[in-house]
């Protein structure tokens, strides 16, 4: 009756540890929201000195890194996938230098579109939306900034604080 009991429950262990397994390996355990930051830094080997902006919501995370002269930057994009998965799953990172001296449109494929840049043109309103339906997003003209918009948000239109149009840099990519 005992040995019935141990072979029994030790059969369930091994069950529960190869579905673990294979969950492990299908590769639907992506990183939770509040180990991102984290799981960039050590995996792109960010320095932990380095100040982060970041825009989330439940589709992307964009982080921008940058040091303390503001001259440096790093970022990593992290997106959610369809289906049975849970967390966020990287998508793209490394360093960019439209990031560095204007503003970059990472336009993520039926996603969203991420706005990153160490803010040199500095950007205090952008814009967003079709005539009559225009959101305003104010942004400090002194930081660096990470900003997730919906795919469908619209027109994209940055000001500097003289009301001059800062000219937007896209990437599309197929994350």
């Amino acid at each position: 009756m005992k040995l019935e009991k141990i072979s029994m429950l030790s059969g369930i262990v091994v069950m529960i540890l190869l579905a673990f397994l294979i969950v492990w390996q299908a590769d639907v355990l992506g990183v939770s929201a509040g180990r991102l930051e984290q799981d960039a830094r050590e995996n792109q080997s960010i320095d932990k000195s380095w100040e982060v902006v970041r825009g989330i919501n439940d589709d992307i995370c964009a982080m921008l890194f940058y040091d303390h002269e503001k001259d440096r930057c790093a970022y990593s994009i992290y997106v959610s996938r369809e289906g049975f998965s849970f967390g966020y799953f990287f998508g793209k990172g490394g360093t960019d230098v439209y990031m560095t001296e204007n503003v970059e449109a990472v336009v993520l494929e039926d996603k969203g579109i991420a706005l990153l840049s160490l803010n040199q043109d500095k950007v205090c309103k952008i814009v967003v939306g079709d005539k009559g339906a225009e959101k305003t997003i104010q942004v400090d003209p002194g930081e660096p900034f990470a900003l997730v918009l919906p795919i469908d948000c619209g027109d994209i239109t940055m000001y500097d604080a003289k009301e001059n149009v800062v000219t937007l840099y896209d990437t599309y990519t197929g994350i």
